[in-house]
């Protein structure tokens, strides 16, 4: 494990660099089919307070007002962890924040979808967005709202739920009223006007 953050002499620091670069990469799997196609092949940009990379738990954790680009995808955090398979290849993204903040522009279209909550995982093998916590997802004027939010863009599907703990095991805290799911959907406007 290393810390981005610590400096053990300018030959560490290098290293640390090196690594966090290296970590950086991983990235380049993480756009998905349903996204901008020339994203996995733009460079990446990540900026964070620290940066720490575990390979026994295949974990890079980058923390401290988190920005990571690549292309049209952006995501920010508080904290943003990045899981990889034992090739090396990403397979969940998850930011936590108030709020944390995804963002991408689909391949064709030319408005991003972009989704907020306090938690947000995002899994890009399935093209799933996973929204936790005021959850609010967003493509042009229409927007869902709810405590859980399941986004799945390959097949253009939405779960959204009042309760973030609705599938969470018994024995939590007392039960109070969810609000409810909140959908706006805007006016397509006539070409003809």
């Amino acid at each position: 494990m290393w810390t981005g953050a610590r400096r053990h002499g300018e030959r560490a620091g290098r290293a640390a660099v090196r690594r966090l670069l290296a970590a950086g990469l991983l990235l380049a799997g993480a756009a998905p089919a349903a996204a901008l196609s020339t994203d996995s092949g733009e460079p990446i940009a990540i900026e964070a307070d620290r940066a720490e990379r575990d390979d026994a738990r295949r974990v890079t954790i980058y923390r401290g007002n988190v920005i990571i680009d690549q292309g049209s995808l952006r995501i920010t955090g508080d904290t943003v962890t990045i899981h990889f398979d034992a090739r090396g290849d990403v397979t969940k993204i998850v930011s936590v924040g108030a709020p944390a903040h995804f963002r991408q522009l689909p391949d064709g279209d030319t408005v991003h979808r972009k989704a907020w909550g306090k938690r947000i995982e995002y899994f890009n093998r399935q093209d799933l967005i996973v929204l936790l916590g005021d959850a609010r997802y967003a493509k042009g004027g229409d927007e869902v709202r709810a405590e859980r939010l399941a986004y799945d863009a390959l097949n253009a599907r939405f779960k959204a739920l009042a309760d973030a703990a609705a599938d969470a095991p018994a024995g939590g805290a007392p039960e109070e009223k969810p609000e409810r799911v909140r959908i706006r959907i805007e006016r397509k406007k006539d070409p003809a006007q």
